[in-house]
């Protein structure tokens, strides 16, 4: 039995040489290689008004998606030049009761039902530049330094509902609109594998959540 307990235990243990063997040691971030990106924002930044968010509570509903394709080229080793998109929608409900402020007693001056809706529109272009620092022999991880110029245009719209109990109902409206370029610095962390990447990245645009499609050269 032992001979036996030997015999497996040494198979496994060169299977597991072998294995280490055959992983592939990635060369995504070579001169020339390119990448084809989708990725997607779930936090508020000052910059952004939009993000990915999904929550549907009673009198609170908030949805929104920041979608930011991506292209990038190397044009030396671990240096990549590329672009960046925006475009991101999200609006904000609110139902909730208004106490009007009078001078008498208050149970003569009924509640009234108020609503709100806030909502973002992102649109933007962003260039920019990542320089990617290896952390291990099979470079399956990375870290990486960003830097980009973003153009991003942002409207906000806010409508104010008033329904009182004598049935009739006012709204108020305001928007307002701008314009922003601003420089950007980030740091971020991609896993790579054999169709592409995954990355992580933060900068003042906000938090980002991407996966990158390796382009094969034909």
């Amino acid at each position: 039995m032992k001979p036996l307990v030997i015999l497996v235990f040494s198979f496994l243990l060169i299977s597991s040489g072998y294995a280490q063997v055959d992983k592939p040691v990635f060369q995504h971030f070579s001169k020339g290689k390119s990448f084809l990106g989708i990725g997607f924002s779930p936090v508020y930044s000052d910059m952004i008004g939009s993000y990915t968010d999904v929550s549907i509570r009673k009198n609170n509903t908030n949805l929104g998606l920041l979608l930011a394709p991506m292209y990038g080229k190397f044009i030396e080793q671990n240096l990549m030049v590329g672009v960046m998109g925006i475009a991101g929608f999200h609006t904000e409900q609110r139902k909730y009761m208004t106490y009007p402020v009078t001078n008498g007693i208050p149970p003569f001056f009924p509640n009234v039902e108020t609503k709100d809706v806030n909502n973002h529109l992102d649109l933007g272009l962003v260039p920019m530049t990542r320089y990617y620092f290896n952390l291990n022999r099979r470079n399956s991880f990375a870290i990486f330094l960003q830097a980009g110029l973003p153009a991003v245009y942002s409207k906000y719209t806010n409508t104010t509902t008033y329904k009182y109990v004598t049935g009739g109902a006012d709204r108020f409206s305001n928007q307002s609109s701008e314009f922003t370029l601003r420089g950007s610095i980030g740091f971020g962390l991609s896993v790579q594998g054999r169709m592409g990447s995954f990355d992580t990245h933060v900068s003042n645009m906000g938090w980002f959540l991407s996966f990158n499609k390796l382009l094969q050269k034909k």
